[in-house]
């Protein structure tokens, strides 16, 4: 049913719990697991020039590419050994998206947010982009406290 598992992550610890899902999932299915890294240029990028802006984005890529060496270990530690990571840079919904069509993601899983109110505000706004625009189905772990 479920050949590839994507996992989306931000470094934040809300992560390990949809990875739990996407584990417990892939032993079941015998699936991949895929976890991304989207690294958003900041705006401020803009205004800073060379050198600068280069040690700024080397340091947000390497958080990124710790962030998805987390992944690949808490997969490895509960027994996994099939997975991919990428970090990418632009606008998370879309290399989420462009992931998911390029790698053939059977079911992504995403941390959301328990808030009350609107939809932007339970799921957040990137997994609400990625729930409305890809075909893939997509599992969403709450991971937040309710107010």
């Amino acid at each position: 049913m479920y050949d590839e598992i994507l996992v989306p992550t931000d470094g934040s610890a809300g992560v390990e719990q949809a990875l739990d899902h996407a584990v417990a999932l892939a032993s079941k299915f015998d699936a991949r697991i895929h976890t991304i890294y989207v690294l958003q240029t900041p705006e401020m990028a803009d205004t800073l020039e060379g050198d600068e802006l280069g040690d700024i984005l080397d340091r947000l890529d390497e958080a990124g590419r710790q962030a998805v060496e987390d992944v690949r270990r808490q997969a490895r530690n509960a027994g996994l050994s099939d997975i991919e990571t990428a970090v990418r840079r632009g606008v998370p919904e879309a290399e989420i998206r462009a992931y998911i069509d390029e790698q053939e993601i059977d079911l992504v899983v995403m941390a959301t947010e328990g808030r009350t109110g609107s939809a932007r505000e339970m799921l957040g706004s990137v997994t609400e982009e990625v729930v409305r625009s890809t075909s893939a189905p997509v599992l969403t772990v709450n991971v937040g406290e309710e107010s």
